[in-house]
């Protein structure tokens, strides 16, 4: 069995408990934790997670954020000073862009079909690297969460700090962490 076929069984047990509906916003985030390096196989394979919220009668809706910087900078009236001076980017823009991808995940949490029978899953978080961060993404939309948040995410997690793509010092998030043993992190 693949690690992502053991990935998704674990996330598969994991819906198939339910949660209390009193949660809140941070306690209704699935982080699923998984090795960068198997990116391309979790992409192929990401059907496994839709079926198995769909098994436990659970509606799936997917949300990428791969392209969401590209889209962002090129719709960006500096874009094109930003382009041949990258480094110009400040701290603003950062910010700018962080609510532009909190504002795509919202446009999925805050549909009218969105219930708390509906997990959102999440791809593409390692395109925010460098530019925003995950926890600030998760921020701003927690608030909007009914069923749960389903975070693929390229990386570590250990003691509820989770580092995106092991590349730098984690953050803190009371989420719940879905990984497998191979993935480098506890269970």
């Amino acid at each position: 069995m693949s690690k992502i076929d053991q990935l998704a069984g674990v996330f598969r047990e994991h819906v198939a408990v339910g949660w209390p509906s009193g949660s809140s916003g941070a306690q209704r985030v699935i982080m699923i934790v998984y090795d960068q390096n198997d990116e391309r196989a979790l992409r192929k394979n990401i059907d496994l997670f839709a079926q198995a919220a769909r098994t436990q009668n659970y509606a799936w809706h997917g949300v990428d954020l791969t392209g969401a910087f590209g889209t962002w900078l090129g719709a960006h009236r500096y874009r094109e000073g930003y382009f041949e001076e990258p480094h110009m980017l400040s701290a603003g823009a950062n910010d700018r862009f962080t609510q532009y991808a909190a504002d795509a995940v919202l446009k999925a949490l805050e549909r009218p079909a969105h219930t708390d029978r509906e997990i959102v899953g999440l791809v593409g978080v390692a395109s925010l690297f460098g530019v925003a961060s995950v926890s600030d993404v998760l921020a701003r939309v927690d608030h909007a969460i009914k069923g749960r948040l389903a975070v693929f995410f390229p990386g570590r997690t250990r003691d509820g700090r989770y580092r995106l793509l092991d590349a730098r010092d984690g953050w803190d998030y009371h989420a719940v962490p879905i990984q497998i043993e191979s993935s480098g992190a506890h269970q």
